[in-house]
């Protein structure tokens, strides 16, 4: 809808100020369709759904525990802000996380919170006649699971990266990954000169997510 105002962009509520050539105006906010896609993309948003669903199904008792538990351990939001969710947030969520790993669906709450911290020995992709990304660790403690993603290869001057594609997952006592043959598959051959970043994350086997270590190499 057109209107005469203070030239303004932007987003208030429900309402969307922008202009074009025929002056200012204001929509509805509508939020974009998103596709399910495939892969692991659906995967998690299959998850979701599925979670949701699974929440409804919990007796009276598993639910109030999971409000208990989501009160106990409040997260922190990507402000530093402290928030507690509700017990159908918390179950959710972790649903999701044990699906990703490949373990069971959760009834009741984990517990304890306690996640290993991941320490990365070798990451060093390396283009030779004989092609290498093995990368090592110390070795994941009985409990624990590590899902390890990895980037596209990018120019070596890149410091940052955030969009990941999840490799494979890691259970307990095993201390390398060999990820030539899935990143090749998914990405391409390796290329001498260019980056690979790597996202190491740990998981306990409750679903519960520890903090994620990531580092980088240029293939050599």
């Amino acid at each position: 809808m057109k209107y005469l105002g203070i030239p303004q962009s932007g987003s208030l509520a429900g309402t969307v100020y922008s202009h074009n050539r025929a002056g200012q105006y204001t929509r509805n906010r509508r939020a974009p369709v998103q596709p399910i896609g495939t892969g692991r993309r659906a995967l998690i948003r299959s998850a979701f759904s599925a979670g949701s669903s699974a929440w409804g199904a919990l007796s009276a008792v598993n639910q109030a525990l999971w409000t208990a538990y989501a009160n106990e351990y409040p997260i922190t939001d990507a402000l530093g802000q402290s928030i507690t969710l509700t017990g159908q947030q918390a179950y959710v969520g972790i649903y999701v996380n044990l699906i990703n790993l490949g373990l069971a669906a959760p009834t009741v709450p984990p517990a304890t919170n306690a996640v290993f911290t991941p320490i990365i020995a070798t990451f060093a992709p390396n283009e030779t006649t004989t092609p290498v990304f093995t990368p090592t660790f110390t070795a994941i403690p009985t409990g624990g699971v590590m899902a390890i993603a990895v980037s596209q290869q990018v120019g070596p001057g890149v410091g940052f990266w955030a969009t990941w594609w999840q490799i494979g997952t890691y259970a307990a006592t095993i201390a390398s990954a060999v990820l030539l043959a899935p990143y090749i598959a998914h990405f391409g051959t390796l290329t001498t000169g260019r980056k690979i970043f790597g996202k190491f994350t740990p998981f306990n086997t409750s679903g519960v997510k520890g903090q994620p270590v990531i580092t980088s190499a240029v293939v050599t």
